[in-house]
């Protein structure tokens, strides 16, 4: 009779922890599971983590977009100047998805204002939550350098300053067809910056920036460093284009449902951006910049975004130079997934503490 007993609890057990697996693999499968959090670059990063169905459905759907724009040619026209996508993306039909304003009922729903400044010239978008902290963010877009902000941008920089108080600063950088170059931008960034840290005190500031923005932040602060200037506390890059001669032969093994091909519109963009400069110098590639005296930067990257190799090796670098530089690394993630991607919103509380906003 006990060893009936003993093997019918054995069962009961064994079932429970086959259903209790069953459950979790379907969670996991439904809502994903996070990467793991910032690690710093002398422990190895890897990638972890597993995107929701959600995102793999959107991961999936991208591919006959991509597939659409490389037939047609749309990629390569990219690093055109006056070609028919450069005028359309001049245009205003794709306002308000495409705007360097965010949309009025945005901010006014959230009780914020928004004011708009300048910076040597440079159009600077301020906004400043019903209740502000003192906390600035200097917030630098992506786009390739070509494209202003978009909804999504405008989005998470509202609810950030609703959610956190902090004061968001987005400067409306020129972009490449409007004349815009690394040797003019990146030197023009670190101004507004140092600026900012001027008037509000170096932990009162930080930088964030997305994609191409990545690449503008990071740049101006080497710029920032390499000229002795007092640099934010903190600064966050999100899917950094760190390299624009896009060399780095690991890239063409990523499986990356997004960005152009190697060799298509991205390669022209950074010729042009780089405006005269080697395509290696720091202000064009910050990859090839030192990283002594940077803050504590946190970089997203994922393992779907051809950008992520060189954040890799970012990381090398890291820790050759002793740099502050952690990463979370998404399994599944593709360019831009924390703004791209639902996964992405559970990401942002940590990136607003990170920010010290």
């Amino acid at each position: 009779m006990q060893a009936l007993k003993s093997s019918a609890a054995s069962y009961a057990s064994g079932e429970a922890a086959n259903l209790s697996a069953l459950g979790n693999m379907l969670f996991t499968n439904i809502f994903g599971s996070p990467a793991t959090p910032p690690i710093p670059a002398t422990l190895n990063p890897t990638y972890t983590g597993t995107p929701s169905l959600t995102t793999r459905i959107e991961t999936a759907a991208l591919w006959p977009v991509k597939d659409f724009l490389n037939f047609t040619g749309i990629y390569n026209q990219w690093g055109m100047p006056n070609s028919p996508f450069d005028r359309l993306v001049a245009s205003n039909i794709l306002s308000p998805i495409l705007s360097n304003t965010p949309p009025k009922l945005l901010p006014s729903l959230l009780g914020e204002t928004v004011q708009h400044t300048t910076y040597d010239g440079m159009p600077v978008v301020q906004i400043t939550p019903a209740h502000p902290d003192g906390h600035y963010v200097v917030a630098i877009h992506g786009g390739a350098f070509i494209l202003p902000p978009t909804i999504l941008h405008w989005l998470d920089y509202t609810w950030m300053a609703y959610q956190t108080g902090a004061t968001i600063e987005v400067p409306i950088y020129p972009l490449m067809q409007q004349g815009g170059t690394a040797g003019v931008v990146v030197p023009e960034m670190a101004g507004l910056i140092s600026t900012e840290i001027a008037a509000h005190g170096a932990p009162n500031v930080s930088v964030l920036g997305d994609s191409a923005g990545g690449n503008l932040a990071l740049a101006a602060v080497e710029y920032m460093v390499a000229n002795n200037e007092t640099v934010p506390a903190s600064m966050v890059l999100l899917s950094p284009w760190l390299d624009v001669t896009d060399t780095n032969p690991n890239i063409g093994f990523v499986h990356d449902p997004y960005l152009p091909p190697v060799g298509t519109g991205a390669q022209q963009i950074g010729e042009i951006w780089a405006g005269g400069l080697p395509e290696t110098n720091p202000l064009v590639s910050p990859l090839y910049g030192s990283l002594k005296g940077l803050p504590p930067t946190y970089v997203y990257s994922g393992s779907l975004d051809s950008a992520a190799p060189d954040a890799l090796v970012l990381q090398q670098e890291a820790v050759s130079q002793g740099a502050p530089i952690s990463f979370v690394l998404a399994s599944g993630g593709i360019h831009d997934w924390v703004l791209l991607t639902p996964d992405g919103l559970r990401y942002w509380p940590q990136i607003d503490q990170e920010l010290g906003a």
